[in-house]
């Protein structure tokens, strides 16, 4: 692959330095581990006296079909790769980090290529990242940089079309329609909620579009959104939304349970579970109207006076998704291993998914406000952040989960999970 003309990344991107055994979590369990065909061949020929026979015995060959950079993949002890050590890499240790798979050197960094540019993001699955990426209390912003070596470390793919009606071309406008995304976004004029709402809405329009295959219009419905975002166009629509506390936590609690009895699940993730239904008092004796009840009181008391004071930290969370998987297409080969390629009105699908993960995490942490009170802060948000884009992100049986559930209980387009992100007003209580 030529190297891209133009490499951009957020400001904050080089300050990430992996923190080792101090990490409160480990990228080296719970998930599979891929070996790429450049760094398998350096294992077959590795001679160190402790490592040659646990890289030969280990590491093995995935089966036909596998690619060059998911060419073999690592046995894991239980859950966690049997080459971490005392909370390191052994063969790091021992080898060097040119001896770690491309998975292994390039994690928390994430790439894609979108044309010619090849932008760099970091994944929140990891605390040190997490921290890095949501305490930074400015605006999303790209910066270009100059040349790098091993560009092409992390795979990064030109994003395609997500649907078959373009029948393979690249999808058209894509800058545009994402800039527009990010800019609803960051619109603190409305709230988080709001933003996602009216993210909703245009998503579904770019999915019919999609489905007609026209690509002329899209320009001109990208103008009449922002025209509409700066003129407060959208007050009449967002008024008729209703707040439905019982909706969003059966519709989570099944999305939760959904994927944490049919896969490992991260102790950290179900420590703030188990806080949310502590925090709620939510046992198998109560009546649903009693904990809505709690729920929405606890968003008002709790949650509402915490993002109210760090907007920026749930902002940063979608925008940092809406990037590093090129929202609204999603990455090409993440659809392909999700089964999502093939979905007609996938921009929509896109759409629902991104607000689902946010429902998720934004749920479970009113239920965990309610156990700490006044004291709740950044803190225990950046655990249930981290932990659950762990969790429920790197995940390639759930997406698919994600839209049967949300299909069952009525949701089938981005506006109507507005169900599902909708915060209620203190009056309301």
């Amino acid at each position: 692959m030529p190297a891209p003309a133009r490499i951009v990344q957020p400001r904050y991107y080089e300050a990430f330095r992996c923190i080792g055994a101090d990490c409160e979590d480990t990228c080296c369990d719970g998930w599979g581990i891929t070996v790429d065909r450049l760094t398998y061949d350096k294992y077959q020929h590795c001679r160190d006296p402790d490592l040659s026979s646990s890289l030969h015995e280990l590491v093995t060959i995935n089966p036909a079909g596998a690619g060059h950079d998911d060419y073999a993949s690592i046995k894991l002890s239980e859950t966690h790769c049997p080459f971490l050590s005392g909370g390191l890499c052994s063969i790091q240790k021992k080898l060097g980090e040119d001896y770690l798979s491309n998975t292994c050197a390039t994690y928390p960094r994430m790439m894609n290529r979108v044309g010619d540019v090849l932008e760099r993001t970091l994944d929140l699955s990891c605390p040190e990242a997490a921290r890095i990426v949501l305490l930074d209390q400015w605006p999303f912003e790209f910066i270009e940089i100059g040349e790098i070596d091993g560009f092409c470390k992390g795979n990064p793919y030109v994003p395609d079309t997500p649907t078959a009606a373009y029948d393979g071309r690249a999808y058209p406008h894509f800058d545009e329609v994402r800039n527009l995304i990010v800019a609803i976004l960051q619109t603190r004029t409305y709230s988080l909620w709001k933003r996602l709402v009216i993210t909703g809405h245009f998503c579904d329009k770019l999915s019919e579009m999609a489905i007609m295959s026209n690509d002329e219009d899209i320009p001109g419905l990208i103008q009449r959104y922002s025209h509409a975002l700066n003129n407060g166009s959208f007050d009449e629509l967002l008024s008729k939304c209703q707040f439905q506390p019982a909706v969003q936590l059966l519709t989570v609690l099944e999305l939760v349970v959904s994927r944490i009895t049919s896969d490992f699940t991260g102790r950290r993730f179900l420590d703030c579970y188990q806080e949310f239904m502590r925090g709620l008092d939510w046992t198998q004796e109560s009546a649903l109207s009693e904990v809505a009840q709690r729920y929405a009181e606890a968003l008002v008391q709790y949650y509402a006076p915490f993002v109210n004071q760090n907007q920026f930290l749930m902002e940063r969370y979608l925008v940092t998704y809406a990037y590093k998987n090129l929202f609204p297409l999603g990455r090409l080969e993440s659809n392909r291993k999700c089964g999502l390629h093939h979905i007609g009105n996938s921009i929509s699908i896109q759409c629902m998914l991104m607000l689902a993960y946010y429902a998720i995490a934004r749920t479970v942490m009113i239920g965990m406000a309610a156990v700490h009170k006044s004291s709740f802060g950044v803190e225990q948000a950046l655990r249930l952040i981290q932990s659950s884009t762990k969790a429920f992100q790197h995940s390639t049986s759930f997406p698919l989960r994600v839209i049967e559930i949300l299909n069952h209980n009525g949701l089938r387009t981005g506006a109507s999970m507005a169900a599902l992100v909708q915060d209620v007003s203190v009056t309301s209580v």
